[in-house]
């Protein structure tokens, strides 16, 4: 049974290099323009002559105007006045975005997420052979795996960079601020590991007499359910920002006069898809912890978990690749009366 299951996860490997490799391939073998994007930082202007405050009033009132679409009465788009006062002083600004030097190349990132997925995958084909004809047998360590978890800090922020770059946000404080809380998540995902690896080895000792032992169960879950409770938070906080920011667009859209009909269809599944493949890895924990409370025997979840992140892992990166590029070839595009524009 052990071998069995380890000469899965070496096929799902070999598969998993494949489809990494012909993913790469394609994307380098496609004619695409500049899939580069600027970026820039929110400057709040602290002070205003009354001209530059006039500018301000008349530019909300035709945000006003051009916003009002099928009985919409107030503007969503705005330049906000900020009132505060220096010296006694009342003043009037409002925020501007500040040009950077700062572009990502979207295209380079898919890369990178690719190739490092295509690396690591590789490389457990090779310590899986290693270990084969060193042993002369299969053998199996399923446990917390600590290289699993540097994959996917490596390639899970990336990934977030290429969503975020999909619906809009060019700010470069939202993007990297959203991309590193991507990576600090993904890196807890070996402490929840360690905590399930412990409370499932002392799981045969709950009905011991000794306190001790009991305690340690104890406090072992205490331990995972306060770390995953706050990895959910950190998940929470990134989706709810990228599913709000794309939500906005697509209300503005379909509130505001800018001739044309909606976004790309295909940048709404990247969010949707991304998003569930995303939750459905913090899942997997949860279940694991869930199974160990609930069984009644010793049994050891890592097995099932490492397929399920397998498989997880070539869904997630592998679908994104797909519609990356079916975005930059020719999902981009959309009608508008004065001709056709493209995101690419």
């Amino acid at each position: 049974m052990q071998s069995n299951i380890k000469n899965v996860t070496t096929v799902l490997n070999s598969v998993a290099c494949s489809i990494f490799l012909i993913l790469f391939i394609y994307l380098h073998y496609i004619e695409t323009t500049n899939t580069s994007f600027s970026t820039w930082t929110d400057t709040v202007v602290l002070g205003a002559s009354r001209e530059i405050t006039s500018m301000f009033e008349n530019t909300n009132t035709s945000l006003l105007q051009i916003c009002s679409k099928d009985g919409h009465t107030s503007s969503q788009l705005a330049m906000p006045l900020i009132s505060f006062t220096l010296n006694d002083t009342t003043r009037a600004g409002t925020v501007f975005t500040s040009k950077n030097g700062y572009s990502i190349d979207t295209k380079g990132l898919m890369s990178m997420v690719i190739l490092i997925s295509f690396g690591f995958h590789g490389w457990r084909i090779f310590i899986d052979i290693h270990d084969m004809h060193k042993n002369n047998r299969t053998t199996d360590h399923f446990q917390a795996d600590f290289i699993r978890w540097i994959e996917y800090t490596l390639t899970s922020p990336l990934q977030i960079i290429i969503i975020c770059s999909t619906i809009y946000m060019r700010n470069i404080s939202d993007v990297t601020q959203l991309a590193a809380l991507q990576g600090a998540l993904t890196l807890s995902g070996w402490t929840l590991e360690n905590y399930i690896w412990n409370l499932q080895n002392s799981k045969e000792y709950v009905s011991n007499s000794f306190f001790s032992r009991e305690q340690k169960y104890g406090d072992n879950l205490a331990h995972f359910c306060i770390l995953f409770a706050y990895s959910a938070l950190c998940h929470i906080v990134i989706w709810t920002n990228i599913i709000s920011r794309f939500l906005l667009h697509e209300s503005n859209i379909s509130s505001c006069h800018f001739g044309i009909a909606g976004l790309p269809p295909v940048i709404k599944w990247i969010v949707i898809l991304q998003c569930v493949l995303f939750s459905l890895f913090g899942l997997v924990p949860l279940v694991q912890v869930i199974y160990i409370i609930y069984s009644d025997i010793y049994v050891n979840t890592f097995k099932a978990a490492s397929l399920t992140y397998g498989v997880l892992s070539i869904l997630c990166k592998g679908l994104l690749a797909v519609m990356f590029v079916k975005l930059i070839t020719d999902g981009s595009c959309i009608y508008t009366p004065e001709g056709k524009a493209c995101l690419y």
